[in-house]
């Protein structure tokens, strides 16, 4: 009995024994790319997690997609996510918390209406990559570019007191490259990445869309529109440039629930 035979028979008795669960399973199977999220993120001044400090966080929409990204610092670590759905211009939103001497920094960052994720070709790799910073990143001495160093500085020194680590970035910008490329690409090796500006939001503010982002609609209502308390004109000025078409909708709650997706690659 020949490999196909075997598969098939492997697909109709699970489709017998589990239904349609086993459906969108086997199809995930043969549709899903699986993409690996780099995060980077590092703002001078850090403060160590104490009882009475937030937590340093990032939250990540990609598309689609919500990857787990935990708190983001240091250099680009991260790790494999299963991705069902086309990337290419889909919306980007991204909020972090980032508690430093004396304050915390809190950031929102959405993609204008159709200028949604440039994606590199995934020249026939099954994997791909996503490398993203939230603020400014954390990279080796060649990792930037000739531009890039002249607006870096350096955050960490050898016992021969030779620069190892550089901090580069707008506090207030996410960063990220797609394409095919390892952690350590994106320390070691300069490249251009992709920017969006983004704005500072209030302790209530960034609580809200929290809130938003990790309830049960997740990415179709991971955004802040008017409704948000308090908006400056800076911060309402912003809101309405990134507002898209389908807000209203998302908002209704005639938009379909998503479903929980399982990561099984962590």
């Amino acid at each position: 009995m020949n490999n196909t035979i075997k598969l098939l028979l492997i697909i109709i008795t699970t489709q017998i024994l589990f239904g349609c669960s086993a459906t969108r399973y086997i199809s995930s199977i043969f549709n899903e790319e699986v993409v690996f999220f780099y995060a980077s993120s590092d703002y001078p001044n850090e403060a160590k997690k104490k009882p009475n400090t937030p937590a340093r966080r990032a939250t990540l929409v990609f598309g689609p997609y919500m990857p787990n990204l935990g708190r983001a610092g240091g250099g680009f670590g991260g790790n494999y996510h299963s991705y069902e759905g086309a990337m290419e211009g889909e919306e980007i939103v991204a909020l972090w918390q980032v508690p430093i001497k004396g304050k915390v920094l809190r950031y929102y960052v959405r993609s204008e209406p159709s200028k949604g994720i440039i994606r590199a070709p995934r020249e026939g790799h099954y994997a791909y990559n996503v490398g993203v910073a939230f603020g400014p990143m954390r990279v080796e001495p060649t990792g930037l570019t000739q531009e890039q160093h002249s607006s870096s500085e350096v955050v960490d020194w050898n016992i021969d007191n030779e620069p190892i680590y550089y901090r580069w970035g707008k506090w207030d910008k996410l960063y990220y490259v797609t394409g095919i490329f390892s952690g350590s690409d994106l320390q070691e090796k300069p490249r251009k990445f992709h920017e969006i500006q983004g704005i500072a939001i209030t302790a209530e503010q960034y609580d809200k869309l929290y809130e938003r982002c990790h309830g049960g609609w997740k990415t179709v209502r991971c955004f802040m529109d008017e409704s948000f308390p308090n908006l400056t004109p800076e911060q309402l000025a912003y809101v309405q440039s990134r507002k898209h078409p389908d807000d209203d909708y998302r908002l209704s709650g005639q938009h379909p629930i998503p479903e929980r997706r399982i990561n099984r690659y962590n």
